[in-house]
């Protein structure tokens, strides 16, 4: 935080608190006065064990890793309420807590302990609540125990003071509301530091006028220092500020409110990497004309400035829909406009859609058709263009992939680069992550020893082609028909068409026309003595210029109930998926290959309530993938035990997960044991 920051932050807080004490008060002492009066109080005492072991194995077996954390924790807390003089002069919630923290770190080649006394303090001062000059004052200091993936877990400091402020009817016909504060959070687990600090600030002003309608405008300011990462890398500080405005309106429009116009406006700039500018403003009316049509109308307009790509976007569409007692339709036209760096395109086109329901003697039919039509016009020079922060979750070993096609995956001027969200890390190729390309699409695939988290959030880098100049024609067409023979079985068949003519012009990336066929069938089957069974089998055969691919998916569930109020619900799950540009001349599959998949999953779980007060649940998962370039399993064991009687609660958490890939083995054990008391 920079010393000018911390200056207008501390004078933003003095301000606040000379406006309360100088604000008349005479009103709110009306009714009896007391000097300090205690409304409430409340106590907690709760002892806690944690648990936290990761190891990894080679393919003989061997360990070549672990990490074991024990801790035991016993945190009291207590939290009042109060109010000085009067409830509308000044109000006080004051807390506080105090936490023992026995911990432990052993590795393979090392041990270390580390016994803390931590204490916690919450306070928030409200003056003047009731009167249209409210003023808050907080702080708050925490030592929670937060959760990393699916079973991490580590101590946490979390620091968080600020005023709110505002001044109300009738003394301002605008609300004004200022929002003030400055978060420190740190911390530290296996493959996690968690280390930023944020200073925030916003004012906002809010105009309700008429029945259901208002405007608000508000003006936002974020400092962000971050330190954040895995232990195992180098972390780079990185500093991030941002702005932003924001407006919006909502009016009611029609004798009975029947139209509403929502308009929304916006812009925001960063000046760190990536240095954005951006603004969008986007009105929408939609109007319900009776009760079965209805119809909408959208502008679009956005203009971008990422780091050197500049991006100005223009689009209109509005459509229209009926719904009756047994057909639905809709239509909607749009249109666009989309300039940006070395690349400029136009497009128009039409989408429509019909279904129709209707009972019959051999059961309830439904038919549907959606389709469209539309036309684009690029300009380019076939320069790469760069995506910056691209949002992907990272979960198990299972692939992702990336929102764009042709992306640039073998240049080293065009590289593609996988950051964690506070850019103070990027991750490595083959360490890390694998890039796999399966057609026009790519994609990244985590790996087991990875130091990407599992279920970590990671931010995509990359460019991808644009295809040159060319003028380029669409349509679709999307045919589906379902049959009910009764409300526990039915069956279905879809077909899609999708087109692309060259029109004008030359792509550099290869047209892909689409045809795909998919038919199944389903069954949701309740028995006698509440016996459940159900499940779907669909085969679909997916035709395409670039990729073309058969697929074929069943998965089975049954829910038994058990004695004692126990169920258990067992289900699996199978998929196949060849691609068929890599099946040889001979008709065999390569059984190795990026976007094959052959994938086998159970899941168990069983929930009851053993005795009074008593819930248990427990979730058993096998997960395994042979089709792809590595073969794959994840095993996933978890126990949950509560109890409570009155202000006496327990709770135990027991979670156990393998991952396998290739040679390499990782196993994660973390257990969670809380008794609670509360007075």
């Amino acid at each position: 935080m920079t010393p000018g920051g911390k200056k207008k932050f501390s004078v933003i807080i003095v301000q606040g608190i000379l406006i309360c004490f100088c604000l008349n008060i005479s009103s709110a002492m009306a009714t009896e006065i007391k000097a300090f009066t205690i409304t409430n109080i409340e106590n907690e005492l709760a002892f806690r064990y944690l648990f936290d072991e990761q190891t990894f194995f080679n393919a003989s077996g061997e360990k070549t890793q672990q990490n074991t954390r024990p801790t035991f924790q016993e945190e009291y807390r207590i939290n009042t309420n109060s109010y000085v003089f009067h409830p509308n002069l000044l109000s006080v919630e004051l807390g506080g807590s105090l936490l023992f923290d026995q911990s432990s770190v052993e590795t393979l080649d090392d041990e270390n302990s580390n016994n803390e006394e931590l204490t916690g303090f919450n306070a928030r001062l409200d003056f003047l609540e009731q009167k249209p000059y409210p003023v808050s004052l907080f702080y708050d200091k925490q030592n929670p125990s937060v959760s990393v993936g699916l079973g991490g877990r580590f101590l946490q400091e979390n620091i968080k003071y600020g005023v709110d402020m505002a001044l109300l009817q009738p003394i301002s016909p605008v609300q004004i509301s200022l929002n003030a504060y400055r978060q420190t959070t740190s911390g530290e687990g296996f493959d996690q530091i968690t280390d930023d600090e944020l200073e925030h600030s916003e004012v906002r002003f809010f105009l309700p006028y008429g029945v259901g309608n208002h405007a608000q405008i508000s003006y936002q300011i974020n400092n962000r220092d971050s330190r954040s990462g895995n232990p195992d890398l180098t972390i780079e500080p990185r500093t991030t500020s941002t702005t932003s405005t924001y407006f919006d309106s909502k009016n009611l429009l029609g004798e009975n409110n029947q139209g509403q116009l929502v308009n929304i406006m916006s812009y925001n700039t960063q000046e760190e990497f990536p240095k954005r500018e951006e603004l969008r403003i986007n009105p929408v009316l939609n109007w319900q004309h009776s009760s079965k049509l209805a119809s909408f109308y959208r502008l679009i307009f956005n203009d971008s400035e990422e780091e050197s790509v500049e991006i100005t976007q223009k689009s209109a569409n509005g459509g229209v829909g009926y719904s009756g007692t047994n057909y639905n339709a809709s239509m909607d036209i749009q249109a666009e406009d989309n300039q940006s760096t070395n690349l400029d395109y136009q497009g128009a086109g039409i989408n429509y859609l019909i279904s129709h329901d209707q009972m019959t003697s051999i059961g309830a039919i439904k038919l549907s058709y959606n389709g469209g039509v539309a036309y684009r016009d690029q300009v380019s020079d076939d320069t790469p263009f760069r995506i910056f922060g691209e949002e992907q979750e990272m979960s198990g070993t299972t692939p992702v992939t990336l929102n764009r096609d042709f992306i640039i995956t073998d240049d080293i001027n065009f590289p593609l680069e996988v950051w964690n969200t506070g850019r103070t890390q990027v991750y490595l190729e083959g360490l890390d992550y694998e890039v796999q390309v399966v057609g026009s699409q790519t994609q990244i695939q985590r790996l087991v020893n990875s130091n990407i988290a599992d279920g970590q959030i990671v931010l995509v880098d990359y460019t991808y082609k644009t295809g040159g100049t060319f003028a380029l024609d669409l349509s679709n067409n999307n045919y589906q028909i379902i049959w009910d023979p009764s409300r526990f079985y039915g069956m279905y068949i879809r077909y899609r068409e999708s087109k692309q003519k060259l029109r004008e012009g030359s792509s550099s990336n290869p047209l892909n026309s689409i045809n795909s066929l998919t038919y199944g069938i389903r069954a949701d089957r309740p028995l006698l003595n509440g016996i459940n069974f159900g499940g779907e089998a669909y085969f679909e055969d997916h035709e395409e210029d670039i990729n073309s691919y058969t697929q074929l998916n069943y998965n089975a569930y049954i829910e038994l109930p058990l004695p004692r109020l126990t169920s258990l619900r067992l289900s699996g799950r199978r998929q196949e998926t060849i691609n068929e540009e890599l099946v040889d001349a001979d008709g065999n599959v390569d059984p190795n290959t990026a976007g094959n998949v052959d994938l086998t999953a159970y899941v168990m779980r069983l929930r009851s309530r053993p005795w009074l007060r008593t819930q248990l649940s427990f979730e058993s998962s096998y997960e395994t993938d042979t089709g792809g370039i590595q073969d794959r399993t994840q095993r996933i064991q978890r126990m949950q035990l509560s109890w409570s009687y009155r202000q006496l609660s327990l709770v135990t958490d027991a979670h156990f997960s393998s991952e396998e890939q290739d040679d390499v083995v990782r196993e994660r054990w973390a257990i969670k044991f809380i008794l609670r008391r509360v007075f």
